[in-house]
């Protein structure tokens, strides 16, 4: 017994030993005891950057970070190098843009960027401290009216809403922006209120973020996205939480430089999102294509739009998979793109010369949540969609939140072939309503429709049928339930509508199963 023991005791000293024995061999580079310990007052980007160069030209290493504030301004990364900050301890970035004009530095984006890597590898930021951008912005008359959202602003205008909004006020900083670098970490460590994108990853590969919190301020934070995956591959986002202004993850392929590359082999799962724009996104940068790519397990709550593929600039998106995700969604000031919907999938041209992209082999399974906005599937005029899936997705309508009222049915599709909606329902509080209300589920120029399962009934209020089919050609609407209230639970028209089979459906409880127009009665059956 007393031999254990002692084997026991020189096991322990040993594992104690090579414990510490990494810390000193990592080659660790404390910023404090370089000369950083003047607090915020003191601007150290001079000997943090001198840290980063010596450990990367001696094999790599840390660069660590005590418990404390450090100013700084435009810093570069380089390959085999680990920015680690210790629970504690905060990066401030500079307020003064001439910190951010290094001489002799490589060109880099097009605003100041606070960490910054081109072409390294093996990179990481780590830690439980705080990198904070200290950003500012002014609550000003609205200049001029972003042409996506026209109409929408139009619609406040003429509501009453104020025309004002919050505009960015420089520096216009980057916290993180990486290009052309490959095998990177970020864990653990705090992104605190960017003033444009918070951590943007362009042209990456072997990319793993895990464990991050990044914040902005929901009203103010305009362009301060939480993650934007640009042009990368084989990327893991997981165990995040953000709470942002505009989008909270989202993936685009820019075009900069006359290059653009495509954005494929990406998961996302287990986060939880707050936005006050779209929380799950593509685009709508869309200049290369998207492919093999997978949000699951998230949690949306008080976003402005849960699930969006927005296409402009001609990109083919394709093998995407949303699933098992709860939203709640409120809607947000004009400004914001966003009408508290569930779901937006929509092909449009950026320009009158831009290309025409497409959409195609898209499911959403188990999608559920309480929202304010009508969930869309656009394709392009003769252009349509292709093979798109929901699969028990369930969303509860209600009232708008504000003036501007933009909700009309539950959800709606247009310009879609091959189109397949099981077992999905949509409920509307009956308690407050809103008078542009319509039907549950609406489609139009549909091919190669399927509805199996859906249950629904009109708006309340609304004359209009639970389900409504305009131009649908080859379609299977089987297994439907009209819930009790139902006016008329299935309205057929449409000039181009052929091939209609109607399995057995549950319409017992509407007061109309089918109403159709009477020259094409035969195309149903």
């Amino acid at each position: 017994m007393k031999i254990q023991n002692m084997i026991n005791k020189y096991i322990l000293i040993i594992l104690f030993w090579f414990s510490t024995f990494p810390l000193a061999a990592q080659n660790t580079f404390n910023v404090k005891t370089l000369g950083a310990n003047g607090g915020k007052n003191q601007l150290v980007t001079t000997i943090i950057q001198k840290a980063i160069n010596d450990c990367a030209a001696s094999g790599g290493g840390m660069i660590y970070f005590p418990p404390g504030e450090y100013l700084s301004g435009a810093i570069t990364l380089r390959s085999n190098v680990n920015i680690h900050l210790e629970a504690g301890a905060t990066i401030f970035a500079s307020l003064d843009m001439k910190d951010y004009d290094i001489p002799g530095k490589e060109e880099r984006y097009r605003h100041p960027v606070l960490l910054y890597a081109d072409s390294a590898e093996n990179i990481s930021i780590t830690g439980k401290g705080t990198i904070h951008g200290q950003a500012r912005r002014a609550y000003l008359p609205l200049e001029s009216v972003d042409g996506f959202i026209k109409e929408e602003t139009e619609m406040a205008r003429k509501s009453g809403i104020e025309m004002k909004q919050y505009n960015k006020v420089e520096p216009f900083t980057f916290l993180v922006f990486l290009v052309n670098c490959k095998n990177i970490s970020i864990t653990d460590v705090t992104l605190f209120e960017s003033c444009n994108w918070t951590l943007h990853l362009q042209w990456c590969e072997n990319v793993k973020i895990r464990g991050i919190n990044i914040y902005s301020d929901l009203e103010k934070g305009v362009n301060a996205d939480g993650i934007d995956v640009d042009g990368c591959r084989n990327v893991i986002v997981s165990d995040c939480y953000i709470e942002t202004g505009d989008d909270a993850i989202v993936l685009k392929s820019t075009l900069s430089k006359g290059k653009s590359q495509p954005c494929e082999n990406v998961t996302v799962t287990n986060c939880i999102l707050t936005s006050t724009s779209t929380a799950l996104k593509i685009g709508t940068e869309t200049h290369s294509d998207f492919r093999h790519i997978l949000f699951d397990n998230c949690v949306i709550r008080n976003s402005n739009r849960g699930l969006s593929i927005v296409v402009r600039d001609g990109a083919q998106v394709s093998d995407v998979k949303f699933s098992n995700i709860s939203m709640e969604l409120n809607r947000k000031h004009f400004n914001w793109w966003g009408n508290a919907d569930g779901i937006w999938l929509v092909v449009l041209k950026r320009t009158e010369t831009s290309r025409v992209g497409n959409i195609s082999n898209i499911t959403f399974d188990n999608i559920s949540g309480d929202v304010q906005g009508t969930s869309r599937i656009e394709g392009f005029q003769g252009m349509p969609l292709k093979n798109i899936r929901l699969n028990n997705v369930h969303f509860r309508m209600h009232a708008e939140t504000k003036a501007d009222k933009r909700a009309t049915d539950g959800f709606r599709a247009h310009d879609v072939d091959g189109l397949s909606l099981t077992n999905c329902s949509v409920e509307w509080n009956d308690k407050v309503t809103e008078l542009k209300w319509v039907s549950a589920f609406a489609f139009e120029k549909i091919s190669n429709l399927h509805l199996r399962g859906l249950a629904g009934k009109q708006a309340p209020g609304s004359g209009a049928p639970a389900i409504k089919l305009t131009n649908i050609s080859n379609a299977i609407v089987e297994s439907c339930f009209a819930l009790a209230g139902t006016g008329t639970f299935l309205k057929i028209i449409g000039s181009e509508t052929k091939n209609i089979f109607l399995g057995e459906n549950y319409s017992h409880l509407a007061a109309e199963a089918v109403e159709t127009d009477p020259q094409i009665k035969k195309e149903i059956k």
